[in-house]
């Protein structure tokens, strides 16, 4: 027996399949509820929840009729989901915690079913890897994007699609090196810890924000003063020659170390001039972050935007 055909076969990853499209209908009800949606809108937003990511797999593998269609069970799983948010209210952090932990044992478990059937099909490794992501957490990104909301998986999300990677590549690697079919447990476990633990200690990938650097007025002024000194200093070691700036004779090495030492100091005590002070300085006067004409006001307002 294969992995791929252990994971369609085995009456408990069967029955843990399954129990994942039922959270997902009630993950997806519960987005319903919140949106005010009536009967059919529970309906389609539990179904897109629990079965989307599998029928996605499906239809680009062209494996005919999606396994999501090929029996009864998938879709009454998650019409009983998006039914069971519609007619109870569950709440409370226990409650919280077990749709949570048997969404992320669903989530590995689809990781590397998407993976085995895509390698199976003959797909080369990084298209096979992508097909076990998008088996994971497809459903989820296609019931977001139908309420008009920014999928999860973007950003804020704790490390799903991370935790659906690990175990493809895992599944992958199981696949490669041809080991045991009961080792594919082993990939979906990966994954799926990693996807708790995730929650648990609420880990995420960097933010884009967080790579960016953000330099004040002062900030930029003085690394503009660094920059001239450093060009005069280069100008002063190529051609032994010492730019004069003003006054009668030419700076000792000891003036224009004390005129850098001087920026530092200027550097560490000066404070940040207010946007007012940048709108009313007179046009080219040099006094804007770089552009000596952007002290000038916007002529178009979206520039100021």
């Amino acid at each position: 027996m294969t992995p791929d055909q252990l994971l369609v076969t085995n009456d408990f990853l069967r029955a843990l399949d399954l129990i994942g499209v039922v959270v997902m209908g009630i993950t997806g009800g519960a987005l319903a509820g919140r949106l005010r949606f009536d009967a059919v809108g529970y309906a389609v937003i539990g179904i897109v929840s629990g079965l989307g990511g599998g029928i996605l797999r499906d239809l680009i593998l062209d494996h005919g009729v999606p396994a999501a269609f090929s029996g009864p069970w998938y879709l009454v799983c998650a019409l009983a989901g998006a039914g069971f948010s519609y007619l109870v209210r569950a709440q409370g952090r226990t409650w919280h915690r077990a749709m949570t932990g048997m969404d992320c044992l669903a989530l590995g478990l689809w990781a590397a079913t998407g993976t085995a059937k895509s390698i199976d099909a003959g797909l080369d490794t990084l298209p096979a890897l992508l097909l076990g992501v998008l088996s994971a957490v497809g459903g989820g990104a296609l019931r977001d994007l139908l309420v008009g909301r920014i999928p999860g998986i973007f950003g804020g999300n704790p490390l799903y699609a991370t935790s659906a990677l690990v175990t493809a590549i895992a599944t992958w690697l199981v696949l490669l090196l041809d080991l045991p079919s009961w080792t594919i447990i082993g990939a979906v476990a990966l994954g799926s810890g990693l996807a708790i633990l995730a929650v648990w200690r609420s880990w995420g990938l960097p933010q884009h924000q967080e790579w960016q650097v953000t330099l004040s007025a002062s900030q930029m002024k003085a690394f503009v003063r660094r920059v001239r000194s450093s060009e005069r200093h280069r100008i002063r070691t190529e051609t032994g020659a010492i730019p004069v700036v003003t006054g009668s004779h030419a700076p000792t090495e000891e003036e224009i170390a004390a005129e850098e030492r001087d920026d530092l100091a200027d550097d560490a005590a000066g404070t940040d001039d207010s946007a007012d002070d940048y709108l009313q300085a007179p046009e080219g006067s040099g006094q804007g972050v770089l552009d000596p004409g952007m002290g000038r006001d916007s002529a178009d307002p979206a520039e100021e935007r």
